[in-house]
């Protein structure tokens, strides 16, 4: 047996055996047969149940669905793969076939690795670097949304660089072929906004290199390894060309891309061939909320998480009001995020150790690496920052390739998720492999902690090379660590004695806290002014112990965050001055991060967040409204929900063709729509759309109930009138005066498609005969010319 290759083999047998347990301990529900209760996914379900509907019917999924927006593109909600030539299991062997939310762990932490073995770290160091760039609380945060696109996406970005590293190395063959692999994987997500900026890492990547090849002569090499990365990304871009270019020509009708027929208009969502930047830069991550990369709750957590579970001055005031306690802590917990974001499900947090290690990446590491990482770092945190940094956010916004086709700049924060752990993983390498420990060794002749030689030298992936270095040197860079630390706590610690912990929408929570009050006085009577007055001054009473809950979280976990790095740094003098061993060093610093980053994890994914698998199927049960319209033996009308946001939830879709739903990008010409006539709801409208049924709560019982609306044109109808508007204003304004019964509205410049005048008939007839999403078939019989409109989007 080759003990050699056993030898090499160990370390990496060992760092998957603990991504595994790691990621089976953290979710050991999923084991006991239970599901996370994702948001999102709940949401899908009721938009992809009528194609998966379908597909039970007709053996495979439609292309078009009438379930939502009155009709829209059913491949961007589900689809088969078409191809009969697939490499998609190899992803298998990435994950294990484990179930999600396992899988997402697991995966990532693997690809992390692999990058660190790629730039020769430290198998130990790449460990702990992957755990932490894997579990940092964005992650947990994204499985209880439900954003399972997106974290496959993030899991397989660290992989899909390495490939593009193992190329600049000259590695061209491993290269080429894991590049073409990995990225079709990550754009087989269809997750396109991380895609987006992986390359944008990717390009931060090349620079260095580019200028290592201009300096070393060597810009043949630097065109031979673009060239090849190019095809091989061209190739992994190309495995799914079937979704990605229907995906793109379906863009440039929707929101994102901008759609309208409107000139004259005040549209939030879109803006040329873009998203409007209002809409688009809602979720701007706040300059001061960016302290959240060290201390998770600077700006109070989630506005559904659980930080209270028992001591807040807010729900001690409410319970003495008559609130029971679990209502004071669910408002407490509610109204603790005070942070710029409309709302959030919870901070971004790289660790408290893990910035440390960072900041002695920045202090230890030399060259392009360090450069490369602090760049890609600097640049994710600004973008994040949104419409707080107009100047420079802006100015990408309207220039930048593809930038205004993405929204929630606070995904940006990836990109910090993956510079922080990696610049300090290759900071520890090079302190490991350079410190007192170090040079012993290499003085007594055996290799460095982790090294395959006693080599006294770092090679770097371009090839420069550093020395050992002395006692000296190394106190000298720890300090400035330290220093560079401490800075960064001194300017948090000030923050938290300075900031007023006031939220933009406190006036919002006064005035629940009032109509809470309201409610319990006036016991379903008219309140008097007195009543009044009293829920007034009790509204404005609890603002004082709401912020001053939300300065104990902040300053919690300001102490957490200062112990946990005290401890990372006195581990690591220890070691500099020998009275650490490597193993120690590094295995202290794997548990303070883990500890670290699980810990706070746990505060959005626990045992809460997951459900039985059999109430999750479950997830839409059918109310009397809906079975009293499924009796209806019509098929072919729509149902518009007024019982929720009825353009942000898709129950509705789930069993009825319905004028709302949920989908982040909704075709353009119908979003304009919802704004200008659904919205002030014009019948007119409804009836065009064939709203033979609204869904309204009862104000007798509060239950929802179906109200049958006699007006609705139905599925397709003759008109004997044309009003021609002269541009898609006028057209959009003629709704609100003209009977679209009997007149048909269209553009002026379309009139030379349309041959004669409609002359009325009686006895002519337009029927739906069947509607098969794709395919619609109709039955026409006239004896004259006559103008058919029909109640479809497409």
């Amino acid at each position: 047996m080759n003990t050699s290759w056993l030898k090499k083999a160990y370390p990496h047998a060992i760092a998957v055996l603990v991504f595994l347990i790691v990621a089976v301990v953290y979710c050991r529900p999923i084991l006991e047969g239970k599901v996370v209760q994702q948001s999102d996914v709940v949401h899908w379900k009721g938009m992809a149940q009528q194609s998966f509907e379908f597909k039970e019917k007709h053996g495979h999924f439609p292309l078009w669905t009438e379930s939502m927006f009155s009709g829209m593109p059913a491949y961007t909600i589900a689809m088969d793969s078409q191809s009969r030539i697939t490499i998609g299991w190899l992803s298998y062997l990435l994950t294990l076939g484990l179930p999600n939310p396992i899988a997402f762990f697991f995966l990532a932490c693997i690809c992390f690795y692999f990058l660190t073995m790629v730039l020769r770290v430290n198998p130990w160091i790449g460990i702990l670097s992957a755990l932490a760039y894997s579990y940092c609380s964005f992650d947990p945060i994204l499985v209880v949304a439900g954003h399972n696109t997106e974290l496959s996406a993030i899991g397989y970005a660290p992989a899909v660089i390495a490939s593009l590293l193992l190329i600049f190395q000259h590695r061209y063959l491993w290269g080429a072929a894991l590049l073409s692999i990995l990225f079709s994987f990550q754009v087989g997500t269809q997750h396109l906004q991380i895609v987006y900026y992986t390359l944008l890492i990717m390009g931060a990547l090349t620079i260095p290199f580019l200028v290592y090849c201009w300096k070393q002569k060597k810009l043949k090499q630097a065109f031979i390894s673009l060239t090849i990365a190019a095809g091989a990304g061209g190739i992994g871009f190309g495995a799914f060309a079937m979704s990605n270019l229907p995906m793109q020509e379906n863009v440039k009708e929707t929101m994102r891309g901008g759609r309208t027929e409107l000139t004259h208009t005040n549209r939030m969502y879109s803006d040329k061939d873009g998203l409007g930047k209002d809409y688009a830069f809602q979720w701007s991550y706040g300059i001061g909320d960016t302290f959240t990369l060290i201390a998770p709750d600077v700006a109070g957590g989630g506005t559904d998480g659980k930080n209270f579970t028992g001591d807040s001055k807010l729900a001690g005031k409410l319970a003495e009001s008559g609130i029971s306690e679990d209502m004071g802590l669910q408002l407490a917990n509610h109204f603790s995020y005070w942070g710029d974001q409309p709302f959030t499900s919870g901070p971004v947090y790289l660790g408290a150790v893990v910035c440390f290690l960072f900041i002695l990446g920045l202090v230890y590491v030399r060259g392009w690496q360090k450069w490369w990482l602090l760049s890609v770092a600097v640049t994710g945190i600004v973008l994040s920052w949104g419409k707080h940094f107009p100047a420079f956010n802006g100015f990408l916004f309207d220039h930048f390739p593809f930038y205004n086709k993405f929204r929630v700049p606070t995904m940006a924060l990836f990109m910090p998720q993956f510079a922080f752990p990696m610049l300090g993983a290759l900071g520890l390498d090079r302190l490991l492999a350079t410190g007192s420990s170090a040079a012993d060794a290499s003085a007594a002749g055996t290799a460095a902690p982790g090294r395959a030689g006693a080599e006294p030298y770092i090679r770097e992936t371009f090839g420069k090379t550093f020395p050992i270095e002395t006692k000296e040197s190394h106190r000298k860079k720890f300090k400035t660590a330290l220093w560079i630390t401490g800075g960064l706590l001194i300017v948090l610690t000030a923050y938290y004695f300075m900031a007023e912990y006031k939220a933009g929408d406190d006036s919002g929570a006064k005035q629940y806290f009032s109509d809470l009050m309201i409610r319990q006085l006036s016991r379903g009577q008219q309140p008097t002014p007195a009543m009044q007055q009293q829920a007034d001054e009790f509204g404005n009473s609890l603002l004082n112990p709401l912020r001053a809950d939300r300065q104990s979280l902040f300053g919690a976990d300001l102490v957490r965050s200062v112990l946990l790095i005290a401890a990372a740094a006195l581990l690591t003098g220890l070691y500099l001055k020998g009275k650490c061993k490597p193993a120690l060093f590094i295995g202290g610093l794997l548990i303070l991060s883990s500890y670290d980053l699980l810990d706070i994890g746990r505060r959005y994914l626990n045992d809460d967040s997951y459900m039985d698998a059999a109430d999750f199927e479950a997830s839409f049960p059918p109310n009397a409204a809906d079975l009293a319209i499924k009796r209806d033996p019509e098929k072919n009308f729509r149902v518009f929900d007024e019982t929720s946001d009825p353009f942000q939830d898709s129950r509705a879709s789930y069993f009825h063709n319905s004028l709302g739903g949920y989908h982040p990008a909704k075709l353009g010409l119908y979003q304009d729509i919802i704004e200008h006539q659904l919205s002030k709801g014009n019948m007119r409208v409804f009836d065009m759309l064939n709203a033979k049924y609204f869904i309204q709560k009862d104000p007798a019982t509060g239950q929802p109930v179906a109200r049958l609306n006699p007006g609705a044109y139905g599925s397709c109808w003759l008109v004997k009138a044309i009003h021609y508007a002269k541009d898609g204003n006028e057209e959009m304004q003629a709704l609100d005066s003209i009977d679209t019964r009997n007149t048909v509205i269209i553009q002026q410049k379309y009139a030379s498609q349309i041959p004669f005048v409609p002359i009325p008939d009686s006895a002519a007839t337009l029927t739906l005969v069947e509607n098969l999403n794709d395919l619609i078939t109709y039955s026409f019989s006239a004896t004259s010319g006559q103008f058919a409109v029909f109640s479809e989007v497409y």
